[in-house]
């Protein structure tokens, strides 16, 4: 039972309605009565009682609309349609589809009454608190949901923050690097500045003096050239970092290339230190640069000895690998790892010197990094290893530890091409001449002027141009023209290797040789199975002599 349950019984008969609200009033229920319909309805509006019995015949209306009119207005009131003259099957039937949620034949038993009341109270009870429970979950769900949203919003906010704070921190760093990058280019370029133009004033100063002599001229002169060879070099070192310097690739056979090295490693790690060589059997062929390759073991060599103060050993081992996924191999630092999955050549260099710390290492290939007193490193040699590996399409990864040594892992891309053999170029001093017509295009003043003269002296008649523009209007002339030097990078929209295509096009089997500061190849990809010869800046008037001839002397250009 509910205490203080309001009930309504709806009955035009005085004398049942009496019994039933005598019935209901001992236990414990707050009964209403009502003879008529439009009674109930009021009593319903103002009282709102839980339980409504329902005579099915009334004066004013019937109750079986009541009740669904009641049904309407009052969805959760429960209704016992109660009838002593309905007591058919059908009427039960009809009662119910109006809504009725019980059916009560009269005359009614007081236990029977009290029983199918207190069934639908408790149906009614057991609805709201399953009503209230659904609600409070519901309400949970909600309170819940919109945790969840306000966490995930401030997730958001963390991580956009973080990546904010990352990306500075990461401008930092490459500002930091820029920054070493370019005082490191800077004081080196200054001191061999200085050495170029000291000793420029130098010799002006001696040619002013009376009874100069030669010897003192040309000893200037060559402290001045080596210190330009020294900036063309450092100049290199820079472009293999940032993966600019065309590699003079070759095949060849990784083992015999550090067979025929050991000397100079040996020479370069110095007496203290031991070279152990465990190179693996059937290794496969590289095509790479055999120089850059050199370059790569010589400077790491060096960085070990220097590493090995005690002395040590310095072992370098080859192996065939296949690498499918470069990023999972272990290792303290990975650089290029974007490399694909494939086979690889792998040359380990392994010293038993001091090892890095985890700083250290997070800079080692960062340009102008060097862990050395001032003038005995440039910090240029690791990042020249990274720009040569990157290059070649391989990657490298770096296992050290303070007091356990050092080993650096390239993994160089396998070729299916069979073995060849390069054929040098040996150096010459020789500057050879020629009495044919050279169309020059070069948009720098002073290598325009070094260029004509040295041309001049060698006894060719040169036209110049400073524009792409300038050289077509010649090209386009009848002006006789036996060959173009040009630079590849020009002004005005237009390279030389533009310039090239189109001066073919007007002038079928003209020769052309190229001149570039950005590589230190010796041809140029022009078109497809066509490659122009490249002279490298800085070059001497003996190497421009050379090339000019050699271009000259090549084959007929296709058209």
């Amino acid at each position: 039972m509910m205490p203080e349950t309001k009930i309504l019984i709806v009955d035009d008969d005085e004398a049942s309605r009496y019994v039933k609200a005598r019935v209901l009033a001992r236990c414990g229920y707050r009964v209403s009565e009502a003879a008529f319909g439009a009674e109930a309805e009021k009593i319903v509006d103002s009282e709102r009682p839980v339980l409504v019995l329902l005579d099915v015949r009334l004066p004013d209306t019937s109750g079986i609309a009541l009740c669904r009119e009641l049904k309407t207005r009052h969805p959760g009131m429960l209704v016992l349609q109660t009838s002593a003259a309905f007591t058919e099957a059908g009427d039960r039937a009809a009662a119910l589809d109006g809504g009725a949620d019980s059916y009560l034949v009269e005359p009614v038993e007081p236990e029977e009454l009290i029983a199918q009341v207190g069934s639908l109270l408790r149906l009614s009870r057991a609805e709201q608190e399953l009503r209230a429970l659904n609600e409070g979950l519901e309400r949970r769900v909600a309170e819940r949901t919109a945790e969840l949203l306000e966490a995930n919003r401030r997730l958001a906010e963390e991580s956009e923050q973080r990546a904010r704070t990352e990306e500075a921190l990461r401008h930092a760093e490459k500002l930091d690097a820029l920054g070493q990058l370019t005082g490191g280019v800077a004081h080196d370029f200054n001191n061999l500045l200085t050495v170029v133009l000291g000793n420029l004033d130098a010799i002006e100063r001696h040619l002013e003096r009376p009874g100069f002599t030669k010897a003192r001229v040309e000893q200037l002169a060559l402290a001045a050239r080596q210190a330009t060879q020294d900036a063309a070099l450092l100049t290199r070192q820079l472009l293999a970092f940032a993966r600019r310097d065309v590699l003079r690739l070759e095949v060849i056979d990784a083992n015999e290339a550090i067979l025929g090295f050991d000397n100079l490693l040996r020479k370069a790690l110095g007496e203290r230190n031991v070279l152990d060589l465990a190179l693996g059997e059937g290794s496969w062929l590289l095509q790479i640069d055999r120089t850059r390759l050199e370059a790569a073991l010589l400077n790491l060599a060096v960085n070990a000895r220097d590493a090995m103060v005690l002395g040590g050993t310095l072992s370098i081992s080859t192996r065939n690998t296949r690498v499918d996924c470069p990023a999972a191999l272990p290792s303290q630092a990975r650089l290029a790892i974007d490399a694909p999955g494939a086979d690889y050549i792998q040359i380990s260099v392994a010293d038993t010197g001091q090892g890095m710390t985890d700083d250290v290492l997070r800079h080692a290939f960062d340009p102008f990094f060097t862990t050395k007193d001032v003038g005995q490193g440039s910090g240029l040699g690791l990042s020249q290893v990274y720009g040569f590996v990157r290059q070649s399409g391989g990657f490298l990864t770096v296992e050290s530890a303070l007091g356990a040594g050092t080993t650096f892992h390239l993994f160089l891309p396998r070729t299916e091409r069979a073995h060849e053999l390069r054929p040098g170029h040996p150096e010459m001093d020789e500057a050879p001449g020629g009495t044919e017509t050279i169309l020059v295009v070069e948009d720098n003043e002073l290598v325009l002027d070094f260029a004509v003269d040295a041309l001049t002296q060698l006894g060719y008649r040169v036209l110049l141009a400073t524009t792409p523009a300038a050289a077509l209007d010649i090209l386009v002339g009848d002006e006789p023209i036996d060959i173009m030097f040009s630079d590849v990078v020009l002004p005005h929209g237009m390279s030389g290797i533009e310039l090239a295509q189109e001066a073919r096009r007007l002038r079928p089997g003209l020769k052309i040789l190229l001149t570039s500061g950005y590589s230190g190849g010796s041809a140029i990809d022009a078109t497809p199975g066509e490659r122009i010869p490249l002279l490298s800046k800085p070059y001497r008037l003996s190497e421009l002599a050379q090339r000019l001839r050699e271009t000259l002397a090549a084959a007929e250009a296709p058209s």
